[in-house]
């Protein structure tokens, strides 16, 4: 297990530096390039500032409320002592930064997956860092920074488990969460599944044998695999496509965007974020 956080430590800081613009979408999506889909990810970042009417950002030395779904390590978790009261986690972490960067004080709000585009629509918060993958969908409720992260999703079954592709999943009993890009990827291979509202009533269903299989994002995966004996997880590149993380903001927020970009960007070209990976991953494996 050791090992394979290291490796999965590495490869976060691979991907988080090259930041390839890829996602879990549809057919059309499936088939094409990186390139084209990059191409695809600025002009719907485009087009969605232009559509939105202009918000204003935080004042300088005030709050910046993010939105966040503590239900996802190593990117947000609650503990004793976190960055940010007591949450913490990769995107905590980021959340901090952007703040301070731009002389504010972040602050969480810790809701419910589904509430947090309604959230930002209704201004109770300014920002939702969640893990949250960026789709088509949920690009046309919210803007999206430059993307910081980029994942994939996996399966997590028994370690004596038959399945070893997604296809293996057909006649199996699939656990999701609810809102997240497992769901979706799941629903559009036509499978039944249950939803959850937290990840760790997903594996529970599966260490205590009633269901065959949990589909969810690889690095969380990590985390609960090394925290279950009796747990492996089952990749299946063929199935599941690569997906980027970013922060959405509310439709037209251009002025809070581009101070969210500017520091993601700096974060991402000195490594930091790389590092905040590595680190998360790696001391939540060793708990």
């Amino acid at each position: 297990m050791k090992k394979a956080t290291k490796t999965a430590a590495m490869l976060l800081a691979v991907t988080m530096m090259a930041a390839a613009l890829t996602a879990c979408g549809n057919s059309a999506d499936t088939s094409a390039s990186n390139n084209a889909e990059a191409d695809t990810t600025a002009e719907v970042q485009t087009q969605n500032a232009e559509a939105g009417t202009e918000s204003a950002a935080p004042e300088t030395g005030g709050t910046l409320t993010f939105g966040t779904n503590a239900e996802f390590p190593p990117f947000e978790y609650v503990t004793s002592s976190g960055v940010i009261d007591q949450y913490d986690g990769i995107d905590i972490a980021i959340a901090k930064q952007i703040a301070e960067k731009n002389g504010m004080t972040a602050a969480i709000e810790n809701m419910e997956f589904d509430s947090l585009l309604v959230a930002l629509q209704n201004g109770q918060i300014d920002a939702a860092i969640a893990g949250m993958s960026v789709t088509e969908d949920r690009a046309e409720e919210a803007d999206f920074s430059i993307p910081y992260y980029t994942a994939t999703q996996v399966m997590i079954v028994k370690e004596d488990s038959d399945i070893a592709s997604a296809s293996d999943m057909a006649d199996k009993k699939i656990c999701v969460i609810q809102g997240y890009t497992g769901e979706i990827c799941v629903k559009d291979m036509g499978y039944p599944y249950e939803a959850f509202k937290k990840g760790t009533d997903a594996i529970m269903e599966l260490v205590n044998g009633k269901c065959d299989v949990v589909v969810l994002d690889s690095a969380t995966s990590q985390k609960y695999v090394s925290d279950n004996e009796g747990l492996k997880i089952v990749e299946d590149a063929s199935a599941f496509e690569s997906e980027v993380y970013a922060i959405a903001v509310k439709k037209g927020n251009t002025e809070l965007l581009d101070k969210i970009n500017q520091v993601i960007d700096a974060m991402l070209s000195d490594g930091t974020i790389a590092e905040l990976g590595a680190q998360y991953i790696e001391a939540l494996s060793a708990e």
